[in-house]
């Protein structure tokens, strides 16, 4: 295991010294379900929740959609206008679940979205539902953190209030119950990003994803299966809010937000590797999502696994 470990502390040592990584505050690797490396690069603290996960809330969403799918709150194929009634316009009400989850909705969006809705008093799902339907739902992928909303709305409504279910039946599976997770002015979780968690809940919820644990049977080989091949805005395959790809010729699962928050899964190498980023530290043009880094240590990873039994590195749990 000293070439993962060797290699954790070469990217440590290089999000300290390049510019364009430097905006990387923290990277933890688990290894066979152990914390291996552990880096607090700008001395915020591991343990203390990051100033914002970003877009790693919608894997937070994904799991809490797979637990009501589970328990029958939700279907799959429950449509907007099934689950939000007459509210939604016509043109929308055909959008399922599982396209809000796999971002087919089809809805048109723009770059303000979010900043004519962060300037309401209330009534943000309505804002969000006049948004006209661009595509016919389930035939183009549109990173969408609107329908990501919506799909939070819902899932607010079936479960008679997402913040409680959450916490109290979703995500303790997933070892993050104790997210600070910051609401709409109904009250509604935000679906989209804006939620905080410490760098080691995260790698506790990413090792949860690993062995299973965080979401029910079956749930988390659809949200793994990339749905559709090629998205932007990092040209990756999408899953049901996770990005499905390969590093190293290894399978990864990257659960990912902006200014280098990232949640890396990589089963077959019994890895998971977090990152945390401080966004005023984020520069357009120069800094990069440090993702794109971790192949070293995927690599690492599935060398050890290679090296011992077959099936040995898939059968531990997370600590």
């Amino acid at each position: 295991m000293s070439d993962l470990i060797e290699a954790a502390a070469a990217l440590a040592a290089r999000c300290r010294a390049e510019p364009a990584l430097s905006h990387t505050s923290s990277l933890l690797v688990a290894h066979q379900g152990t914390e291996v490396a552990a880096y607090d690069l700008h001395g915020v603290g591991l343990d203390e929740p990051a100033p914002n996960i970003a877009s790693i809330t919608k894997s937070l969403v994904s799991t809490v959609a797979g637990w009501a799918w589970h328990d029958g709150l939700v279907r799959l194929d429950h449509t907007l206008g099934d689950l939000l009634g007459k509210r939604v316009p016509p043109e929308r009400r055909g959008a399922t679940v599982y396209h809000l989850l796999t971002m087919t909705s089809g809805a048109a969006g723009d770059d303000d979205t979010f900043g004519r809705l962060m300037r309401l008093p209330h009534g943000w799902a309505d804002e969000l539902l006049r948004s006209s339907q661009a595509h016919p739902a389930g035939t183009v992928f549109r990173y969408d953190n609107g329908a990501m909303h919506l799909l939070a709305v819902a899932l607010h409504e079936v479960t008679g209030g997402l913040d409680a279910y959450a916490r109290d039946r979703a995500l303790p599976h997933a070892g993050c119950a104790d997210v600070i997770w910051p609401a709409d002015p109904e009250g509604v979780p935000y679906g989209f990003g804006g939620a905080r968690l410490s760098p080691r809940a995260l790698l506790r919820f990413g090792e949860a994803w690993r062995t299973g644990a965080a979401v029910p049977e079956g749930y988390r080989d659809l949200a793994w299966t990339a749905h559709t091949p090629d998205g932007a805005p990092i040209h990756l395959g999408y899953g049901c809010l996770w990005w499905v790809g390969q590093q190293a010729g290894v399978p990864v699962h990257i659960a990912l937000g902006w200014a280098g928050q990232c949640v890396l899964v990589a089963p077959e190498a019994a890895l998971t590797v977090v990152t945390t980023g401080a966004r005023d530290r984020w520069r357009d043009g120069l800094s990069r999502q440090p993702h794109h880094e971790l192949a070293p240590l995927v690599a690492a990873a599935s060398r050890h696994c290679r090296g011992h039994a077959p099936g040995s590195c898939h059968q531990l749990s997370a600590s």
